[in-house]
């Protein structure tokens, strides 16, 4: 479980801190065919009642604001070279900022409800566009934008600098806001109702751990934490229980989940002993951990010192590994207010980060790591240092939890199994391992075949793999398909003999929103077929 491993091998020590620095119009330095546009350089305009407000830009001057609903901004940028940009806007942080503006980008016309009152003060991406050399790109911001004809806006829109960039966005989907460009929401909680852990998504955290004892009844919804609209509160006490003289608690996700973007806002308690933490692991709540393999750490604080947090990712396997930040400031008081903490999770690695902006990336790739399902962990237990019982009793605060997908995958084991069936005779497990170092299937009869159901949750171009385990005594003329409705799409010839593992593709596909394909694997040839698993992931063009 998440705390400092003071006697863990450390395997590989990784920070990769994004500084902050000011970027100036035009093509910023050292990035390759990036603009950047404030509210002061030519091709920026306005519509209707925008006003210079009292917050400043990261390039000087004052930011601009409108409480006018349908009152519009525009920046016209032209695209230095042909490709596809991904498009960012900076604006001030404010907490009476709009939570429904609105960003329209062309080419495409696409727009992004943007809730200004988070990921202010940094790049805040809203997804890619594709242009031709000296192609306009528009960026327009409209106030208000989902309000009703006479609605009244309460809040202020504001606007300060946009920037198409090639490359990967500098940040992941962007924190509290419902359009996430690539990234599609799996799984959430807001927190705005009393916990039921019969019937709701989380397990209490109830195990013993440290100085504390873990009890559920330590876990319950506050309406008005610190002031918002709803938290699950984590109350830490100062009495006996299971030998233990402190009382901690934690929400552990029923359900498991591998790759995509976790996301929480958490606000930390004062004074020392504690050790909060949000992390992911396939494990039980009571503390009994019978699939502990990886384990990722979003954020592991010791509130002692409440302006340091470190990041981690374990593969549990002897002989245990651990790829660390290590600690480091970010630069506020955790205790003092609400802070956003995410991990973007794939098959290269997890990228950290606070309050919008990149941290620390950890690589960690599948193969030489084991990559699981794991249950999320929001935490907080007596660990490390003692706690004053003077500052007892006090509590921390998870404002929610979002998890965002982008691909979709499908394996012979863990929870998309579901989707998995074989036929046919002499299937049994294989002693090589398949993607992330899990267990594959493998059959040497005549008629063996295995089949896989895959959804793609949005609309769009996709391409399907399927993961080839090879080596010596396997089918040469393996055949792999892929269908829709019945209906095939593609189909190729897998070579089971060649040693090695990775992803083979079937190619592209266009499918629609919820739309379900079925991967198809059978023996033709002489040799053995393993079965492992397959993926559709987003054409990202």
């Amino acid at each position: 479980m998440p705390a400092l491993r003071r006697t863990s091998l450390v395997f590989c020590a990784a920070l990769a801190a994004l500084s902050m620095l000011p970027p100036t119009a035009g093509v910023a330095a050292g990035e390759p065919s990036t603009t950047v546009r404030t509210i002061f350089d030519a091709g920026y305009q306005e519509s209707g009642t925008w006003l210079p407000g009292a917050l400043s830009g990261f390039a000087g001057g004052q930011a601009r604001y409108t409480n006018t609903p349908g009152d519009t901004a525009t920046w016209t940028l032209p695209a230095p070279a042909a490709g596809t940009y991904q498009v960012d806007v900076w604006y001030p942080p404010f907490h009476t900022s709009a939570r429904n503006a609105g960003y329209t980008v062309t080419p495409g016309g696409r727009t992004h409800v943007v809730d200004q009152r988070q990921g202010g003060g940094y790049w805040r991406p809203l997804g890619p566009v594709t242009a031709t050399a000296g192609q306009d790109v528009t960026v327009k911001i409209t106030a208000g934008q989902d309000l009703t004809p006479g609605e009244p806006l309460d809040e202020y829109a504001r606007t300060y600098a946009v920037r198409l960039r090639q490359g990967e966005p500098a940040n992941p989907p962007p924190q509290n806001g419902p359009d996430l460009g690539d990234y599609r929401l799996a799984f959430a909680d807001e927190f705005t109702k009393p916990i039921d852990w019969a019937n709701g998504p989380w397990d209490p955290r109830t195990d013993v751990r440290g100085n504390s004892s873990q009890l559920a009844r330590n876990v319950r919804f506050d309406p008005d934490a610190h002031g918002g609209d709803g938290a699950a509160v984590i109350d830490l006490k100062a009495e006996t229980d299971r030998g233990k003289p402190f009382t901690g608690g934690g929400l552990v996700s029923k359900k498991l989940i591998r790759y995509g973007y976790y996301e929480t806002r958490v606000w930390i308690n004062e004074g020392p002993g504690w050790h909060p933490a949000f992390w992911s692991m396939c494990g039980g709540a009571d503390g009994v951990h019978k699939c502990q393999l990886a384990e990722i750490d979003g954020f592991e604080i010791d509130s002692i010192n409440p302006n340091k947090v470190i990041h981690n990712v374990f593969d549990h396997r002897p002989p245990r590994r651990q790829v660390t930040s290590g600690w480091y400031d970010v630069g506020a008081d955790l205790s003092k207010g609400w802070h956003v903490f995410g991990y973007d999770y794939d098959e290269a690695g997890v990228r950290f980060f606070v309050d919008g902006r990149q941290r620390a990336y950890l690589a960690y790739p599948a193969g030489p790591f084991v990559h699981d399902w794991m249950k999320v962990w929001l935490t907080a237990v007596a660990y490390n240092d003692y706690p004053d019982p003077s500052r007892l009793p006090a509590t921390v605060a998870f404002d929610y939890f979002r998890f965002y997908e982008k691909d979709h995958y499908a394996d012979n084991d863990g929870p998309t199994a579901a989707g998995y069936t074989e036929s046919g005779p002499g299937w049994a497990t294989s002693s090589l391992p398949g993607h992330g170092a899990l267990t594959s299937r493998h059959s040497c009869d005549l008629g063996a075949a295995a089949s896989w159901k895959v959804k793609a949750a949005a609309a769009g171009r996709y391409e399907a793999f399927l993961y080839r385990t090879g080596a010596a005594g396997g089918d040469s003329k393996a055949r792999a398909t892929l269908s829709r409705g019945g209906t095939p799409v593609a189909e190729r010839t897998i070579d089971f003999t060649a040693a090695g593992a990775g992803w083979v593709s079937l190619g592209a596909v266009d499918a629609p929103a919820g739309g379900e394909y079925t991967f198809g694997l059978t023996r033709t040839g002489a040799g053995c077929i393993r079965a492992d698993a397959v993926k559709l992931v987003r054409d990202r063009g």
